[in-house]
């Protein structure tokens, strides 16, 4: 797998019983409206809608920030952002509530779904490994990570003409493998595409209709949808997408074919819905769509690799606060947000900006950092109070082969550990203390896996693992 498939990789509530107060952004609350423009001026970003969740509640919102910048039509509580990869959890959700009602199985390969676009020998040599579950946890090996947006006036592909690489630029062939199923992990819109079609096939409803029928409607998500902006079933009050510059792209309003990996619209305030209703599922309260075991299959680590962690749709690789999270980043050019929830005690934070990666990104990591910071949401990390061997210090040390055609440093001072080299999906490159949590093993501040020591035929590697979960991941030792 090469880096740049991994790194392409990559930002109104109604209670159950009773109605929903929101608290309002002013001076004194965890973000002032002057330091919503404050960050947007800053930044040069266009607009930016938020909401944070404690307690199982939405306790802020706040919208700061022009639809079209320069225009004066202020961004609303109403207001849908073009959400890119947040689609993914939405369609991994969909499947999963599809097996529950006895339709799929996620361990079944798609080709059994699938009438109008088949699997091909000559991609595809073993259909039955191309399951479900491979598919939204990004382990089937499939290509195609990402996909360029479309506007008004352009040739749109259709679906199955992206998967057949017909019209669709950065792919000229079909969709294909670029490892064995299941033996590795890369990001791969294509694969969710795939399980579009499968999904359609088998419903005989596209998947604007499902989203709609399944969980929009039933959510009171009324600011939501897949459907596109080429569709009389689209939304009115929407924010433009921005180039970098703060023109608007185009017409504003892309046209995303690929509706599973990336077509859907909405805003904070009905993601903050979403994940309120999975945390409650998780914590097994009564709920509305969202059954316990779809919440725990989606949410479920499949895979840790090199990444951090993925579930079905869900990222499991957050630790902000050194807390547990079920989260998901959205990036499609010039629009994007983050949506992210604890799996215990109800936290959670989404938000959205509608500006390139430049001016989005940090604004994004400023508001998060200020939630986390101001509600103290924070967590220690479980020290052992005892010294920790020097021969195992002495082990540790060395470069790791950590992805992303990268190495991490493990160095010794003053006994204890330091690493220097990127943890995570696509953190940067990051310097930090290992802390001791006994038994061999070490943690890192903000970094939801442990790491421990384990040599094989006289060669030492790290071992990656995470508490409660199953699965493991290696970063080997690394040439000298």
């Amino acid at each position: 797998m090469t880096p740049i498939n991994k790194l392409v990789a990559f930002t109104l509530l109604l209670l159950w019983y009773a109605p929903l107060e929101i608290a309002h952004a002013n001076d004194n609350e965890l973000l002032s409206q002057a330091k919503l423009n404050e960050l947007l001026k800053e930044y040069k970003l266009s607009g930016v809608s938020v909401a944070v969740i404690d307690d199982f509640n939405v306790v802020y919102s706040a919208t700061a920030g022009e639809k079209v910048f320069g225009s004066g039509d202020a961004i609303n509580q109403s207001t849908a952002f073009s959400t890119a990869s947040i689609s993914k959890p939405v369609t991994a959700l969909l499947a999963t509530m599809l097996e529950e009602q006895g339709k799929l199985s996620l361990d079944d390969s798609v080709a059994k779904y699938l009438t109008r676009w088949t699997l091909q020998k000559e991609q595809f040599p073993n259909p039955e490994e191309i399951t479900f579950r491979r598919l939204l946890s990004h382990t089937a090996g499939t290509t195609q990570s990402g996909f360029a947006d479309f506007y008004k006036g352009d040739a749109v592909p259709t679906a199955i003409d992206s998967l057949n690489g017909v019209n669709v630029p950065r792919y000229d062939s079909p969709i294909s493998l670029a490892f064995k199923p299941g033996e590795s992990w890369s990001y791969s819109g294509g694969g969710y595409v795939i399980v579009q079609i499968a999904l359609e096939d088998l419903t005989g409803k596209t998947l604007p209709e499902l989203a709609e029928e399944m969980l929009f409607k039933p959510l009171n998500m009324v600011n939501t949808t897949m459907y596109q902006p080429d569709s009389p079933l689209f939304l009115q009050n929407v924010a433009s997408v921005h180039h970098d510059d703060l023109s608007v792209i185009q017409s504003g309003y892309p046209i995303c074919p690929q509706i599973a990996p990336s077509g859907m619209w909405s805003n904070a305030l009905d993601m903050a819905t979403l994940i309120i209703e999975m945390q409650r599922a998780l914590n097994g309260d009564e709920t509305k769509v969202i059954s316990q075991a779809v919440a725990r299959n989606t949410t479920q680590i499949e895979t840790l690799d090199v990444v951090g962690g993925w579930g079905l749709g869900w990222m499991r690789l957050e630790a902000k606060g050194n807390l547990e999270w079920f989260s998901h980043g959205g990036s499609n050019t010039g629009t994007g947000g983050q949506i992210m929830g604890t799996m215990r005690d109800g936290r959670g934070i989404a938000i959205f900006g509608n500006g390139g990666n430049p001016a989005r990104i940090p604004v994004i990591e400023t508001v998060i950092a200020t939630v986390v910071e101001k509600l103290d949401w924070k967590k220690s990390l479980p020290v052992v109070k005892q010294q920790v061997p020097l021969e195992l210090l002495n082990d540790f040390e060395g470069k790791y082969l950590a992805g992303f055609g990268e190495t991490i440093e493990i160095s010794k001072q003053n006994n204890q550990l330091f690493y220097q080299g990127r943890l995570l999906l696509w953190s940067h490159i990051e310097s930090g203390g290992l802390v001791y949590l006994g038994d061999g093993e070490f943690g890192v501040e903000g970094y939801p896996n442990r790491l421990s020591l384990e040599t094989v035929s006289g060669k030492k590697r790290l071992k990656v693992s995470r508490k409660g979960s199953d699965k493991v991941s290696y970063f080997e030792s690394a040439p000298q």
